[in-house]
């Protein structure tokens, strides 16, 4: 009888092994869950990461400007990448671009309009471009002066002059 009761409470440890892994896996950052995918359907935390103001302004995600704590101005200009129109939040140190992504007010794009805000890797415009290199790699496209960095639906632009950034622009990857 002791050598049945054995197995039977080898079974019984085996099984919930089996089923705290299963759980585990299930629950930890599991790319196929939808709460970690934004609206265009890309996983979130493959591309890069914009916040402004503590609010996560990253190209693809969902935008509300009333969850920016600073007034802005707003405006709607003729849409290049969907249909209908785009919305631009100005404020004092980024202009956020959405749009409405699978009917949801979408964040397209993020501009840096001045040396008060930084990339969540450290660059700011009027860093050198050494300084993006350091920070972003030698896996780049370049165009003219501008470089570009994709990662996942996202691809962050920098315009440099005479070795100086000029320009920071975060960009939603549309197919």
């Amino acid at each position: 009888m002791n050598k049945k009761v054995l197995i039977v409470i080898a079974i019984i440890v085996v099984i919930a092994v089996v089923v705290a892994v299963y759980v585990a896996t299930q629950n930890s950052g599991d790319k196929t869950n939808p709460e970690a995918q934004n609206v265009t359907g890309e996983v979130q935390d493959e591309g890069f990461k914009v916040s402004y103001l503590g609010v996560d302004v990253t190209p693809g995600t969902p935008f509300n400007r009333n969850d920016i704590p600073e007034e802005g101005t707003y405006s709607e200009i003729p849409s290049c990448a969907f249909e209908g129109t785009d919305n631009v939040a100005t404020f004092s140190h980024a202009e956020i671009t959405s749009a409405q992504v699978n009917g949801v007010e979408t964040v397209y794009s993020v501009y840096f309009l001045d040396t008060e805000i930084k990339t969540e890797e450290g660059v700011a415009i009027s860093d050198d471009r050494a300084k993006v290199i350091e920070a972003y790699g030698e896996n780049f496209e370049e165009n003219g002066n501008k470089i570009t960095y994709t990662k996942g639906n996202v691809e962050l632009s920098f315009l440099i002059e005479n070795d100086i950034v000029t320009s920071i622009e975060y960009v939603l990857v549309v197919e």
